[in-house]
């Protein structure tokens, strides 16, 4: 990310503060003889994944045991959006363990995402040990967005610390609706307009009134329209993303939307 280069000629900015340097910016900041200029330190995202029945992804599974795919994808979505990732590992449910990957964490990285534990059981100790590295500490516990209701947003000491449900589906929602813009914010930056198109709504999605809901859907064209065909399945399937070509929300005073209806997809 560059932060600014200014045309000694004209005693105007070349580039804004906060653009993506592109191909072409360099070449146009060479033109006026400009070689060097200062740029935003990407900021460091540790992943801490938890759980004792998460293994490793080329470990065998065993009953009730799921392979790690969330501290991958999420370390994907961190260089997406421009930050760091830094994986931590998989770590037991174990509130010594789980401090002592959070202390790590917290004194290496601008960013802390914890993968699971934050819901509300006798194995989630996420929201203690956040409380526990500073404060304020968790400032909400429960957001009203499907998928992803029992997300943990807090700030520690000036940090912002983040944990999500175990849930891929939930987890990767839950990120670009909060992680992706902390780190933008901290490049200063913003996201660059996503891409989206209108299509119908090809069956019935039916919602709670007070909560957001992203539906993953995949397109089909029928007849010249454009369809928006809904990818359903619980959010631990990952392949409800894998097939889907984007999402749909559902607002928060809505109480659905009926099939064939105009709706906006944002594709992945």
């Amino acid at each position: 990310m560059i932060q600014i280069g200014e045309d000694i000629r004209r005693g105007s900015p070349v580039l804004a503060a906060g653009r993506k340097l592109r191909a072409q910016d360099i070449g146009g900041l060479l033109a006026l003889g400009i070689t060097e200029v200062d740029v935003a330190v990407r900021p460091r995202v540790g992943i801490v994944s938890t759980g004792d029945e998460v293994v490793a992804p080329d470990q065998p599974v065993r009953p009730g045991q799921v392979r790690d795919i969330n501290s991958y994808t999420l370390a994907a979505l961190t260089e997406r959006a421009g930050g760091q990732a830094v994986r931590y590992g998989i770590i037991p449910d174990d509130r010594p363990a789980l401090e002592a990957a959070a202390r790590r964490a917290f004194a290496e990285c601008d960013i802390i995402v914890f993968s699971a534990g934050s819901s509300v059981s006798y194995r989630d100790m996420t929201a203690d040990v956040i409380n526990d590295l500073g404060a304020p500490g968790v400032l909400v516990h429960g957001v009203s967005v499907k998928p992803g209701k029992p997300t943990i947003l807090a700030v520690c000491d000036g940090k912002p610390i983040f944990g999500l449900p175990g849930n891929p589906v939930s987890a990767m929602v839950i990120f670009d609706l909060f992680i992706t813009p902390t780190i933008l914010s901290l490049l200063g930056t913003s996201a660059p307009p996503q891409q989206q198109v209108r299509a119908r709504l090809a069956r019935n999605i039916a919602s709670d009134s007070g909560r957001e809901d992203y539906i993953q859907v995949r397109l089909e064209n029928r007849d010249g329209e454009q369809w928006a065909v809904p990818v359903l399945g619980k959010s631990n399937l990952i392949y409800t993303l894998v097939n889907a070509e984007g999402t749909i929300k559902i607002d928060l005073d809505s109480n659905g939307i009926k099939a064939g209806e105009w709706v906006t997809v944002t594709l992945f």
